[in-house]
């Protein structure tokens, strides 16, 4: 992680993504932050402490098993943001956020603006918004495809770009499955024609799946 200097720079993100519509109190002081692949955003900046607006790169969440252990809840390009539910609860998060490649964030301090934050009728309501989305995205996951196929294709539709899997063994790890389980289903379903393999652990839905 790197703490970006650039006061200009910060300025034209903040613009450029609307940060600053989320606040009614245009005196906060944000900063700016690089992070390179294979950190943890949130390691690193405690969300119980900040809130985080990425603004390019990749990312994907992890959550952090009673044990210790990590499974993927979803991956994603550009914008996105972290800190609400700590903000709320005011208390440590349960996930881990790491960059997949390298990934620019706008940082905004809530030790220093937590009282001036609760009292923000827009950043409040900026962050109903965003807990909506979350209950929202959670209560659909109890219609989400139950066979391992199904999860698979759902897999490639929404959670990877032009709906190719890139990597066997992080898709195997998000799905909660093996290796030579997703292999052996993404082989039947390229023989079904709803999958093509495009290179060495790359697998494209046809446009006649889903």
């Amino acid at each position: 992680m790197k703490k970006i200097n650039d006061e200009q720079k910060l300025k034209r993100m903040i613009r450029e993504n609307r940060i600053d519509e989320c606040f009614s109190d245009p005196s906060l002081q944000f900063e700016l932050y690089c992070f390179e692949k294979g950190e943890f955003l949130n390691n690193l900046l405690d969300t119980n402490k900040w809130v985080i607006f990425t603004v390019s790169g990749m990312t994907r969440i992890l959550h952090v098993r009673d044990d210790g252990s990590l499974y993927e809840i979803s991956s994603g390009y550009g914008p996105a943001f972290f800190g609400d539910v700590e903000f709320v609860q005011n208390s440590p998060a349960s996930y881990l956020v790491e960059a997949l490649r390298r990934t620019w964030c706008i940082a905004l301090p809530v030790t220093q603006y937590r009282k001036q934050l609760e009292n923000d009728p827009v950043f409040l309501m900026f962050l109903l918004k965003q807990l909506s989305a979350k209950l929202e995205g959670s209560t659909a996951s109890a219609a989400l495809p139950r066979t391992l196929e199904e999860k698979v294709g759902y897999y490639m539709e929404t959670q990877c770009r032009n709906r190719t899997l890139h990597g066997v063994e992080r898709a195997a790890a998000s799905l909660s499955c093996s290796k030579r389980q997703l292999l052996r289903i993404l082989k039947g379903m390229c023989e079904k024609g709803t999958a093509e393999k495009t290179g060495k652990g790359k697998y494209r839905l046809t446009a006649g799946a889903g």
